[in-house]
């Protein structure tokens, strides 16, 4: 059971640079080997040495580090290794076909090092934390273990996508896979990616669902064509980051999305608009996108469960004799009444239940009011919430921002037609430890 918690949590920018290689299609149609395609700087090793620069080697990565042994840093080269082999999965690669694919790294305490020993290039453009150029990288070194590892893997992932896929994409696109599949757990040498983390103490430092829950309380969220305006110049700070990792993390873990999201990798070597073949590609669900984007954004927690989120859009039908029943799961967000309530009319919800809202000891019992233990989005805990979606067409503003209050009765008068959605107020991310239903009366007066 993951526990219930809020703590502060301090993060760091990436702030990252990156260089772009040749066009894929052409590096395609070459027999030559990686390393022939981009050739490393060429050092003096024992300039290296004499310097007190270490050398570690895995099977994909040559780490260059001043830092002293260690094992969250003496791992590294393992950890590459096997990301490598689960970014290849991702992308559906063959890992035995990139027999020479390798990357070196730089991870650096002390720059003047760096300089001297010529692994640190004097033409190489200043960044704050990390650069790619090819199959090169230079990363800062950090004071989390998690974020330089997190570091690490954004470059790599940087390396694998210019070198292997292609480099024609927006920012946004760019920025989020390296932000997406860079995101892990690494426990006991074994790697899990993409990830989606379950508490702030799983990712030190990172802190880009907490940028989203921020902005969004200081009503600046991003909406999706926000995120995908984004210029390179955006990236110097670092909400941008945050933002492009949530919108890679919505579209590849919406179970309606993620296939065509995916697909969208075929795109890279071209020189075709990106954004608006993604437009094209989801054709009319572009708009439901960027509705559900605002949704999503709403509740955007640590563990967010897409699969109990997800929303039915199925429009509802007219209540016969004015009057309906709908069930409530405890353990599901928004959920479809099937009813459809008209604009300027007037209809009493009358709720009533019981059902677990936390599985602690002994479990919190719910009823539709909620309970003051805890409050969630401002507001009690197993709070039942209504929401009349309209008939229309998106016009840029979700009605699931401005939800209603039920609790155990209340009175509702559409100011729009559409469909009636229900839900138990929490978090999206602690979801599957509830238990139990509500049973909701609607009647038209």
């Amino acid at each position: 059971m993951r526990k219930r918690f809020f703590s502060a949590i301090v993060f760091l920018p990436i702030l990252l640079g990156v260089a772009l290689p040749c066009a894929f299609a052409q590096q395609a149609r070459s027999q030559q080997s990686a390393q022939q395609l981009f050739p490393w700087t060429k050092i003096d090793e024992s300039r290296v040495r004499e310097i007190g620069i270490r050398k570690l080697e895995g099977r994909r990565l040559v780490l260059y580090t001043d830092l002293t042994p260690a094992p969250e840093v003496d791992e590294l080269p393992a950890l590459f290794d096997a990301a490598l082999e689960l970014w290849c999965k991702y992308f559906k690669l063959d890992a035995k076909n990139l027999p020479d694919w390798r990357m070196r790294a730089s991870l650096i305490d002390n720059r003047e090092r760096f300089v001297a020993s010529g692994l640190l290039p004097a033409d190489l453009p200043k960044f704050y934390n990390g650069y790619t150029k090819n199959l090169e990288c230079w990363l800062n070194n950090q004071t989390s273990p998690y974020y330089r590892r997190h570091l690490l893997l954004h470059e790599g992932v940087h390396g694998f996508m210019f070198t292997l896929l292609g480099n024609h994409a927006p920012p946004w696109y760019v920025e989020g896979m390296a932000e997406f599949l860079g995101t892990h757990r690494w426990k006991n040498g074994k790697l899990e990616l993409p990830y989606f983390p379950l508490d702030p103490q799983e990712v030190p430092k990172l802190g880009r669902i907490e940028i989203v829950q921020a902005d969004f309380a200081h009503a600046c969220a991003r909406r999706f064509g926000d995120v995908m305006a984004y210029d390179s110049k955006a990236y110097l700070v670092n909400e941008p980051y945050a933002w492009s990792w949530a919108a890679v993390a919505f579209l590849d873990g919406h179970p309606n999305y993620r296939d065509r999201f995916r697909r969208l990798v075929k795109l890279l070597p071209g020189d075709r608009d990106f954004n608006e073949e993604l437009k094209r590609i989801f054709g009319r669900d572009f708009d439901r996108i960027c509705e559900e984007w605002q949704i999503f954004v709403a509740d955007i927690d640590h563990g967010y469960d897409f699969s109990r989120s997800f929303l039915d859009w199925k429009p509802g039908k007219p209540m016969p004799d004015d009057a309906g029943k709908a069930t409530v799961e405890a353990d599901r967000g928004w959920q479809n009444s099937g009813l459809r309530l008209e604009a300027g009319k007037k209809y009493t919800l009358t709720a009533a239940g019981q059902y677990q809202v936390a599985n602690e000891a002994p479990p919190w019992i719910s009823e539709p009011p909620g309970v003051s233990i805890r409050y969630v989005r401002g507001r009690p805990l197993g709070q039942l919430l209504a929401v009349v979606h309209p008939d229309r067409a998106f016009n840029g503003s979700s009605a699931f921002l401005k939800p209603a209050i039920v609790g155990a009765e209340a009175t509702v008068v559409p100011a729009e037609s559409g469909t009636l959605y229900l839900r138990i107020n929490d978090s999206a991310g602690l979801l599957s430890d509830n238990r139990g239903k509500a049973e909701v009366q609607i009647n038209a007066e």
